[in-house]
């Protein structure tokens, strides 16, 4: 299955794990998050493989957990501004 080929929901599973690896520190991270190769999750994202349920699930909690380290950054950066805190 090519891109142009593909449904609209294998577009967005695509392009989804895309910008999940962009969050999580790229193509490497987001394949150990969730559990396979990063050769396999270039073929996942250039419609050469399906993208599973269980994967996006994975995907899903991996960004969830960049969100909460990102959140916990800017509250220590926060901290180091005068009279600022939160």
């Amino acid at each position: 299955m090519s891109r142009k080929n593909g449904s609209t929901r294998d577009v967005r599973r695509m392009k989804a794990l895309e910008s999940a690896a962009e969050i999580v520190g790229g193509q490497p991270a987001l394949a150990a998050a969730i559990g396979i190769g990063t050769r396999a999750l270039r073929a996942k994202i250039a419609a050469e493989r399906p993208i599973s349920d269980a994967e996006l699930v994975a995907a899903r909690t991996a960004v969830r957990a960049a969100a909460e380290r990102a959140t916990q950054l800017a509250d220590r950066i926060g901290g180091l501004l005068p009279g600022a805190g939160a």
